[in-house]
């Protein structure tokens, strides 16, 4: 099965899965410290956040960085396409 990775991610593995931010290629582009700390905890409350349903987690992260365009960025991929299948990480 194809799977899209979110942006500013990073696949590992034969059956690829969602690894992480790929902060590397973030710092390489210029991010700043804060904004990478903003990308990894925004990413931590979406994938790792303690709610079970997808959409109250992607709705806590909008209010905590709504003003933030690299983490909506993010969300606004995972919210084009409901059905889009995303690349995960692994449990």
């Amino acid at each position: 099965m194809t799977t899209d990775l979110i942006p500013f991610g990073s696949a590992i593995g034969n059956h690829a899965h969602l690894g992480g931010l790929n902060v590397v290629g973030l710092k390489r582009r210029g991010f700043t410290r804060e904004q990478i700390h903003d990308l990894r905890a925004a990413y931590r409350l979406l994938f790792r956040g303690e709610k079970a349903r997808s959409k109250e987690r992607i709705e806590d992260c909008v209010e905590a960085y709504s003003g933030n365009p690299q983490v909506m960025e993010i969300v606004d991929f995972i919210r084009v396409d409901s059905a889009r299948n995303l690349c995960m990480p692994r449990d």
